[in-house]
C-alpha cells in the first residue's frame, strides 16, 4: 500500500496524529532505502573487486604457460563477478529510486495547486553501473586473449665461470673455476 503524505499544515500544534505517524513512516521508509541502497552498494563494490582480482590472479599464476583452459576460467570468474555486480546493482539503484519517490511525493504534495502530481520513478538502467561492467568485461576479454595468444620466449642461458679461492685449514690457497649457468626468465 502506497503511503500518502499528510496535507502540509502550517501550525505544528494543529498536527494530528494520525498525521505525525504517517510522516513518520515515510521518513522511516526513507531511511530504510537509503540504508538498504548503501548496503547493496558496499557488498557490490566488494564482490565486483574481489572477482576482477580473481580472474587476473588466476592468469598470473600461469602467466609464463598461457592455457586456453586457464583463461576460459579466468574469463567465467569475472562473468561470476560481473552478473553479481550487475544484481547489487540493480537492488541499489531501486532503493535509490524509491527514494526519490518518496521525495517527489512529498514534493508534490507541497506544491499541490501549481502543478501536477509526477508519476513515480521507474528504475532506468542507464543510472545503474551497466557501463562499467561493459567496459571491464571487453577490457579483461582483450587482456585474456592476448595474454593466451602470446608465446613465451625461449629462456637465454648463460654460462659463466666464476673464480673462488679456497682454503681449508694450514693449507695453501687454492683458486677453483666454478661454472655457473643463468637463465633468463
Amino acid at each position: 500500500m502506497q503511503l500518502e503524505w499528510p496535507e502540509p499544515s502550517t501550525a505544528a500544534a494543529s498536527t494530528t496524529t494520525k498525521e505525525a505517524e504517517t510522516r513518520t513512516v515515510l521518513l522511516q521508509e526513507y531511511g530504510d532505502h537509503g540504508n538498504w541502497a548503501r548496503h547493496y552498494s558496499t557488498v557490490r563494490v566488494t564482490l565486483g573487486t574481489f572477482f576482477v582480482t580473481a580472474a587476473t590472479g588466476m592468469i598470473t599464476l600461469r602467466w609464463d604457460n598461457p592455457q586456453l583452459a586457464v583463461a576460459l576460467a579466468a574469463g567465467g570468474v569475472l562473468l561470476i563477478g560481473v552478473v553479481l555486480f550487475m544484481i547489487f546493482s540493480y537492488f541499489t539503484f531501486y532503493h535509490m529510486t524509491e527514494q526519490l519517490n518518496i521525495v517527489d511525493s512529498y514534493t508534490a504534495k507541497l506544491k499541490a495547486g501549481s502543478a501536477a502530481a509526477k508519476k513515480p520513478r521507474l528504475w532506468d538502467w542507464r543510472g545503474t553501473a551497466l557501463p562499467i561492467a561493459v567496459f571491464f568485461v571487453f577490457a579483461f576479454a582483450a587482456f585474456d586473449v592476448w595474454w593466451l595468444q602470446t608465446k613465451p620466449k625461449p629462456s637465454q642461458v648463460t654460462h659463466v665461470t666464476v673464480p673462488m679461492k679456497v682454503q681449508v685449514g694450514q693449507q695453501p690457497e687454492v683458486s677453483i673455476d666454478v661454472p655457473v649457468t643463468v637463465t633468463a626468465p
